[in-house]
């Protein structure tokens, strides 16, 4: 039976940043839809909706950035070595790897990822020296480069100088028993084809039903969203309400997105995740209806 160690890349400063960011941005886009509900018809209903909507586009970014570093870690054993950032896997026999070193070590370190904040150091990009550099790593100090033919993973265990000597330990113990090589990328959701299916499908009712009500909200004064207990509709309220329904829906399928992804990586779960993304297909269409019988 094979032991690995783990090591773990800082994450408490990271993952409360990207949390209060989150936070933030959902609050703003909260606030611009209720202001948006509630603003006579015109262009600034119009334009608070356009603006949350692009916020919005953030929020699968950023929770999926928290996520990735919440599920980060580096594993090292007799066979190699195992990383993991969120839906990113990299299996690293030692027959692979070239050398593992710090950063201290080197004169000059590797070009720095543009997009990038603390607990989220993520990215390829290329350096002049070192060529293809991939960064798994939760900081821009403190790193691990991991060298192989092809190209140089950096990571940020909490401990390097302990992640370098445990490395250098278990490659000189060797395996008898080979590691499979692997690299697992995020995009392999988008690759099948019912899966960009659904996922688009969910997308264009989402956007099309905010189109659809930046349309005919502004002609119409006043509407009914609803119907009391006995079956009679409820008092008028601006037409500007109607973006209520549509931010509704763009929020279920944001929600609904980032949950499958997380059920889609889970073995045995790829059905549960079809499900969640074929239910914002079926809530856009309930939504659609709604709209529709309103105006």
């Amino acid at each position: 039976m094979s032991e690995w160690i783990d090591f773990g890349p800082p994450k408490r400063r990271g993952a409360g940043l990207q949390g209060v960011a989150l936070l933030l941005l959902g609050a703003a886009i909260g606030l611009m839809l209720t202001i948006a509900s509630q603003s006579p018809p015109g262009l600034l209903a119009v334009g608070l909706l356009v603006v949350s909507l692009l916020l919005s586009l953030a929020l699968p970014l950023l929770f999926y950035r928290l996520y990735a570093l919440l599920q980060a870690g580096y594993s090292i054993g007799r066979g190699g070595l195992k990383l993991r950032w969120g839906l990113r896997q990299v299996t690293l026999p030692h027959g692979r790897i070239v050398d593992v070193a710090l950063d201290s070590e080197l004169e000059a370190k590797p070009r720095l990822p543009r997009w990038r904040w603390p607990g989220s150091v993520v990215g390829v990009v290329e350096d002049p020296e070192l060529g293809k550099v991939e960064y798994l790593a939760a900081r821009s100090d403190g790193l691990v480069l991991v060298g192989t033919q092809e190209q140089v993973f950096v990571l940020s265990p909490e401990a390097p100088a302990e992640f370098l000597a445990a490395y250098r330990r278990e490659a000189e113990r060797g395996s008898l028993r080979d590691l499979k090589s692997s690299s697992v990328q995020p995009s392999f959701v988008l690759a099948e084809a019912d899966v960009r299916r659904l996922l688009l499908g969910g997308l264009g009712l989402a956007v099309g039903l905010l189109i659809l009500v930046a349309v005919l909200a502004p002609g119409r004064e006043s509407v009914a969203l609803g119907f009391d207990a006995l079956g009679d509709p409820l008092g008028s309220v601006p037409g500007a309400q109607l973006f209520l329904l549509p931010g509704l829906n763009l929020a279920l399928f944001v929600g609904g997105f980032l949950v499958g992804l997380i059920l889609y990586r889970e073995a045995g779960l790829g059905w549960l995740a079809r499900v969640v993304w074929g239910g914002s297909i079926a809530a856009g269409v309930l939504f659609l209806g709604a709209i529709l019988f309103i105006l």
